[in-house]
């Protein structure tokens, strides 16, 4: 995919820690994640449920409600601010305006009592001084960009009487009637027919090029990344596990969870002939400090030292970047050898 982004970076986040007080203790859902994003740029965060994903995004939003979490770290630097030292007032002028969110389930993020036109125009109606006439134009507008068949004359209807895809697209529009520096995407095409998928991820693709949006586009999917990031942020159990360009990744990946998912993914290529082959177990539970690489348990290569201190960063090219103290021999070694490895983990796992 060409890219569109810039070396101007818009956010800049730096060992973010969120965590969770819960009964059965703290649960340390974010642990440490850096990451930069820049503009008209499309970053893609991929890893399983639970591994800390939207909660890395919700965290700069300012949506973590207080109690039970608790931002225990970190810097988050967005227009010359730091997003998680921004009061609660502070955080409001931004959100819906400078920063934008597209949530995982549309219908219950729109209100089902109140008319489409509504929702839309009040983000302009916080934020800009626009005369009523004017909004309800805009607002029909961005329905037309999103695609919404008749949008004038659907315009005052409410949430149900759109489909699943077009709530969606509804959101979109909301997420962009201010024309928003960052979007944040949190699996915007869960539960949407493969079809809609495409036309979602095609129309974020052209709302980014023609507003020169940064997007950061959260998803378990990595079939969805291949084809609308320029950069992919692996995370598991609250922490990166490997950061590279799109291209890189897919050509070279090295760490081994990476390789675990793009191992589970079906290819077209292989035909019958591919075998895939499931990461084993389950991921730790993250109420309990891992004093190593918290992949260790799972991990075909692990070793002592693995299950000792977390892995310091190994750099691959300019920004191939890998949390992972065997790096270097994953990345050299065969991919018959490295499912070989991953088949004899699997069985003994099995075997207990």
């Amino acid at each position: 995919m060409a890219t569109q982004s810039t070396d101007e970076k818009v956010l800049s986040v730096q060992d973010l820690k969120c965590y969770f007080k819960t009964d059965e203790g703290l649960i340390r859902a974010v642990d440490g994640v850096s990451f930069e994003l820049r503009k008209g740029e499309i970053l893609g965060v991929v890893g399983e449920s639970g591994s800390g994903k939207s909660v890395t995004q919700l965290a700069l939003m300012g949506l973590i409600p207080k109690p039970p979490g608790i931002i225990a770290g970190g810097s988050a630097k967005f227009a010359q601010q730091d997003l998680l030292q921004l009061p609660d007032k502070a955080l409001r002028k931004l959100r819906g305006n400078k920063l934008s969110m597209i949530f995982q389930d549309p219908m219950t993020s729109l209100n089902p009592f109140l008319r489409v036109s509504r929702q839309l125009e009040e983000v302009l109606e916080i934020h800009t001084d626009i005369p009523k006439e004017e909004r309800r134009k805009q607002g029909i507008e961005m329905l037309r960009k999103v695609g919404i068949p008749d949008p004038q004359g659907r315009y005052d209807q409410y949430p149900h009487q759109f489909s699943g895809g077009m709530r969606q697209r509804v959101m979109i529009a909301m997420a962009l009637m201010c024309r928003p520096e960052l979007l944040v995407a949190d699996e915007p095409t869960t539960a949407l027919d493969v079809t809609i998928q495409a036309q979602i991820l095609e129309l974020i693709t052209e709302l980014r090029d023609d507003f020169g949006t940064s997007v950061i586009f959260i998803t378990h999917d990595l079939g969805v990344v291949a084809g609308i990031t320029d950069r992919i942020m692996v995370m598991y159990a609250g922490r990166v596990m490997e950061r590279a360009s799109t291209k890189d990744l897919f050509a070279a990946p090295s760490h081994p969870y990476t390789i675990g998912l793009l191992r589970s993914v079906p290819r077209l290529d292989q035909g019958d002939t591919g075998k895939l082959i499931p990461i084993p177990g389950l991921p730790p539970n993250t109420s309990k400090p891992v004093a190593g690489c918290p992949f260790a348990a799972r991990c075909p290569f692990t070793t002592d030292k693995c299950r000792e201190a977390f892995p310091e960063q190994v750099t691959f090219g300019e920004s191939h970047e890998v949390f992972c103290w065997r790096a270097e021999e994953i990345r050299d070694m065969s991919a018959e050898d490295r499912d070989e490895a991953a088949r004899k983990k699997a069985l003994a796992m099995a075997n207990g």
